[in-house]
């Protein structure tokens, strides 16, 4: 029996060392997820009406399944790392912005963003 309650016992801090939080580097490759309600809350893209005067094209669905990599990290006062993404393909978002910024800590724990 105490057997059975050591393992459990181990297999349980085991586990909760692997499911911590990792840490974001400079040059991280993360994903964009697709989320079905179509509004990111933790990634700050422009609202439809910058995209327009700056001349691009205002389609939210060109944000899904991108691949991003993480170009600037800063901490904000909760502690939570912000990043600066580009595109891991070299163009635009929405032909006319180069990067977007996003809460990452809050984004991936949202799964708008993943590994």
């Amino acid at each position: 029996m105490k057997k059975r309650l050591f393992i459990a016992v181990f297999s349980f801090f085991a586990f909760l060392a692997q499911a911590q939080d990792k840490e974001i580097k400079l040059g991280d490759v993360l994903k964009i997820n697709n989320i079905p309600e179509a509004t990111f809350q933790h990634i700050e893209l422009p609202k439809k009406n910058i995209i327009i005067k700056r001349g691009g094209v205002p389609d939210y669905k060109t944000v899904h399944n991108n691949e991003v990599v993480v170009t600037k990290l800063t901490t904000n006062h909760e502690g939570e790392q912000m990043a600066t993404l580009k595109r891991k393909d070299g163009r635009n978002f929405f032909v006319s912005f180069p990067s977007i910024t996003a809460n990452v800590t809050r984004a991936i724990a949202e799964e708008e963003i993943s590994y």
